[in-house]
């Protein structure tokens, strides 16, 4: 999921915009959405996640719906300009925020907790372990099979490691972590 602009109409619906496609409307039926930026909120922002679950949690015996409230009142927060600057989500997963207009600017309980949000910028004890065996020059396969985790669940882990400690690169990663052992 990369190269998407969101857009709030109005009404409070969502509107998504990937580069080369169609606008189309983002709803309870768009689970790679929900599914991509819910792992992006529990990893990045596990305060807005909590906040967010909170606020929800009379929704949470219908999962996909639960998740779904927490993304739509994310993107609605943090998303919903549309422009030409920047993706909202751009290269790789990575998510620009937008100062979005909003009548409880200043007052809300909420700023800088859902809107705005703080990223954890701290690694994991999971990211640290990924983050020096990719500096020992293992393959995502080979830290997988050591950490008895998902290639996918690794990958997941590099992309916070960059997310995190604002790279861009796998050689970023080696180098940052190098001469750390």
């Amino acid at each position: 999921m990369d190269r998407l602009e969101f857009y709030t109409s109005p009404d409070g619906s969502i509107y998504v915009k990937p580069e080369n496609g169609d606008m189309y409307k983002y709803d309870e039926s768009r689970k790679d959405i929900t599914d991509a930026l819910i792992t992006r909120i529990q990893d990045l922002h596990p305060n807005t996640f909590k906040t967010l679950a909170k606020i929800y949690e009379k929704s949470s015996a219908n999962k996909r719906y639960y998740e779904y409230l927490i993304v739509h009142r994310f993107i609605r927060c943090n998303f919903g300009e549309f422009d030409a600057l920047s993706y909202d989500v751009g290269v790789l997963g990575r998510l620009n925020y937008e100062n979005v207009k909003c009548p409880l600017r200043g007052e809300c309980l909420y700023e800088g907790i859902i809107c705005k949000p703080k990223m954890e910028t701290e690694l994991s004890n999971r990211e640290k372990e990924v983050a020096v065996l990719i500096a020992r020059g293992l393959s995502r396969q080979e830290i997988a099979d050591q950490l008895c985790i998902s290639i996918y669940t690794v990958a997941r882990h590099v992309d916070n490691i960059k997310t995190r400690l604002h790279l861009s690169t796998t050689t970023q990663i080696i180098a940052h972590f190098h001469d750390r052992e």
